[in-house]
């Protein structure tokens, strides 16, 4: 990449910002809305915000029918997202970077924040989007104001405030393929003069699968679920409170894979024995195409999550703001799956529930709005207890014999953290900005494991491991704003993601408890940003060069020896790239959008690195491991880019229509912690279309819309079957459905 070439690019966009806007006579009825985050803890306008951010709203979202935290990487650079079987291991990535939580003891690089309050580990921040106002995604550590475990990125979604007049909606959705039928509406208006309320929910329900099993004669992948949310808002005097009280449950036939192929030169005895011969006997060939699954096992996976937040602002009279943020989190899941995926018994019987409890507190003091230093202070506390019961079993009718294993945990978190950060105001064009955060973060796991399952080491154990750290993170850095909504910046920050500990399968855990324990990962991020606006407002276009060195990164991949997800502290990487965004109002009812990503992420140095089936099979892998240093990241595409266009049309009598077309587009990439080519996802684009028309000026809505139009066929994760060395298994993503949508608004 050549990064003087992009500098140089940076710097010619600031000074055609800059010239007079006689490129074109527009009026101000095509003025693009400024945009307002809340990024830096206080509404901004993103031009005044010197992170590299993309900023969808809620409209944008039902537009492009992203319902749910894995569907964001169709329109925000530099996002990823890897599923798993259960919901507690997947996660997400920004810049390449993110580890998905395969033990209680590990938390992701990427942190989600749902209305002020820090969603906590694994699958309780896959949340599902509905009545949303906006969704932040913010790439680059983000620790100093967000906090816990935001090495990466952080995630900020958030819900739509109560109206001061009576106002609500419905919309209700129809997609043929899976016969998902999706309902979601709201109401919202003033409750007294100083009171007002808002209650909003959501319902979907697949009636097919994107998988199916001929073993059980049914569709796999399909998913339930519903949610709703109340929210209040009073004012009193100088003092305001926001209430919500959040509720979701699902009820999910998720998630089974199939398999994705074959390598002779590194099947194990069990893949000879049982997975040829039921692969042949149901006619399955593994490939890109099958989405055939010989699971004999049940498959389940019910959550509940419930969240309470309260926000208690108070205004003094000279300006300055004290702000409380209490939040109070519960997670529920249970998982059944059959982890062989054929129809012989030796992995049909695994159970797996997790109870997560947090509680948060943030204390803010915020100086007056407009004022030259603008300032931020902070205490910060957050505790979850984590509660694990797990059992494995199988075997029976096979070589191996019938056998199980229990595993009870329990894992601690408590973070203790102060911090500020302000803004000075050099002139009227040039700011300094600087920001720190001191921390303390204590972590425990108590566990219990018996059984005899051939996986593990046969026996009763029980073990406990206590780990804590103190560090810091901070930002630092110059902005230059030559007019409104034009800015350049230049900055550096250190982000962190605490300790972890790997206990997803105890061997480890209860063997080697030194080597259980990592170090904390941190990151030293520098970044070089544009937010530029021109032509009347009519364009915007945002862009970042941005490099960061990470050191002990906790990384988490499949390893062929134990036939399970293993973590390790990776030694150092580095990513680099760039990041852009726009949006164009070229003519009368047009728009157009879109964002791409470069990310050249590599190990800098990572030895001891899992083998791949090949090398352990073929007697060829390295004493200690791979050499993966200079090779680049697992799931991380060097290129992406997403482009979206609208066309408004005027039909008279309050009637409006529209047509819209997207087209996503991701590189090739190895999903492979261990980088084995068989993982490897060629480039995929996917294009989705949609039409409407509004009547009543706008009160109705009625569209139809197809969704990976030309039917791709790609997967989302591809990785080595457990238990049977030689074969692959993939998560794929979905494939073309039509269907209509209704919008009713009042």
């Amino acid at each position: 990449m050549n990064t003087r070439l992009l500098g140089t690019s940076l710097l010619t966009i600031g000074l055609l910002s800059q010239a007079p806007a006689a490129i074109a006579q527009a009026s101000g009825e095509f003025e693009l809305e400024e945009i307002i985050v809340t990024a830096q803890r206080r509404a901004q306008g993103l031009a005044e915000v010197p992170i590299s951010i993309s900023v969808v709203d809620g409209q944008e979202l039902e537009r492009a029918g992203i319902s749910k935290v894995e569907d964001l990487y169709a329109i925000a650079p530099s996002l990823s997202f890897s599923p798993a079987q259960s919901s507690s291991g997947a996660g997400l990535r920004i810049r390449g970077v993110g580890s998905a939580a395969f033990g209680s003891a590990t938390e992701p690089s990427v942190s989600t924040i749902v209305d002020g309050i820090v969603a906590g580990p694994g699958g309780s921040a896959l949340v599902d989007f509905f009545d949303v106002e906006r969704i932040e995604v913010l790439r680059g550590p983000q620790g100093t104001l967000f906090g816990k475990n935001s090495s990466a990125g952080a995630i900020n979604i958030v819900s739509r405030a109560p109206t001061n007049e009576f106002s609500g909606y419905v919309n209700a959705r129809y997609g043929a393929k899976l016969q998902e039928t999706r309902l979601e509406g709201a109401l919202s208006g003033p409750v007294s003069e100083n009171v007002r309320a808002r209650i909003a929910g959501y319902r979907m329900n697949q009636g097919k699968g994107q998988v199916y099993n001929p073993v059980r004669d049914t569709d796999e992948n399909k998913r339930e679920r519903w949610g709703i949310r109340l929210r209040g808002d009073m004012d009193v005097g100088a003092t305001s409170i926001q209430l919500i009280a959040q509720y979701e449950e699902q009820d999910n036939a998720c998630c089974r894979t199939s398999f994705y192929g074959l390598d002779p030169r590194a099947y194990g005895a069990l893949t000879r024995l049982y997975l040829l011969p039921r692969l042949a006997a149901n006619g399955v060939v593994p490939g890109p195409d099958n989405r055939v699954s010989l699971a004999d096992g049940p498959l389940n996976e019910q959550t509940e999550t419930m969240q309470l937040t309260g926000t208690v602002s108070h205004q003094f009279t000279n300006g300055v703001t004290l702000r409380s943020i209490t939040g109070y989190r519960t997670w529920k899941e249970l998982d059944t799956i059959d982890v062989d995926g054929v129809d012989v018994n030796i992995g049909n019987d695994p159970r797996q529930q997790r109870d997560l409890e947090l509680f948060s507190e943030e204390i803010q003091l915020l100086s007056p709005d407009g004022d030259r230093f603008g300032w931020v202070l902070g205490a910060y506390y957050y505790h979850h207890t984590l509660k694990s019961n797990t059992i494995t079993a199988g075997g029976g009718g096979t070589i191996l014999g019938q056998t199980s294993t229990q595993g009870i945990g329990t894992t601690k978190t408590n973070n203790y953290a102060l911090f500020a950060d302000g803004t000075y105001d050099l002139d009227d064009q040039w700011q300094m900005f600087a920001g720190l955060r001191g921390l303390y973060e204590d972590l425990s796991v108590n566990s219990y494991r018996s059984g005899n399952y051939f996986a593990f080491t046969p026996g009763t154990f029980q073990g406990s491991i206590k780990t804590d750290d103190t560090n810091w993170v901070g930002r630092a850095g110059i902005r230059f704003t030559p007019e409104r909504r034009q800015s350049f910046y230049l900055s550096v920050s250190r982000g962190y993601k605490g300790r972890a500990i790997d206990n997803n399968t105890g061997n480890v855990f209860f063997l080697n408890p030194e080597r259980a324990v990592l170090d904390p990962e941190t990151v030293l991020s520098y970044e070089l940003g544009a937010r530029t606006s021109w032509w009347q407002n009519r364009v915007t276009f945002n862009a970042t060069l941005f490099y960061s060195d990470f050191s002990d990164y906790q990384a988490s991949s499949f390893d062929n020896v134990t036939s399970s997800q293993i973590l390790r502290n990776a030694g150092k990487l580095r990513s680099k790239g760039v990041e852009m965004d726009f949006s164009v109002k070229p003519w009368e009812g047009g728009s157009l959008s879109g964002g791409a990503a470069f990310v050249d992420a590599i190990f800098k140095e990572y030895r001891g690195a899992p083998c791949t089936s090949v090398q352990n099979a073929t007697a060829t892998c390295p004493v200690g491991g791979q050499d993966l240093s200079g090779r680049p990241l697992s799931n991380n595409p060097r290129w992406q880019f997403s482009v979206r266009g609208q066309q408004d049309f005027e039909l008279g009598g309050g009637q409006e229509a529209y047509v819209r077309g997207e087209y996503n587009w991701r590189d090739a990439v190895v999903y492979g912690g261990d980088l084995n080519p068989a993982t490897r996802q060629a480039a995929f684009g996917v294009a989705n279309f949609r039409a409407g028309v509004s009547f009543a000026d706008g009160q109705y809505e009625l569209s139809g819309f197809v969704e990976n139009a030309f039917d791709k066929s790609y997967a989302l994760r591809i990785y080595d079957s457990p238990g049977f060395t030689g074969s692959y298994s993939a998560f794929f993503g979905p494939s073309r459905t039509w269907g209509a949508e209704l919008r009713a608004r009042f």
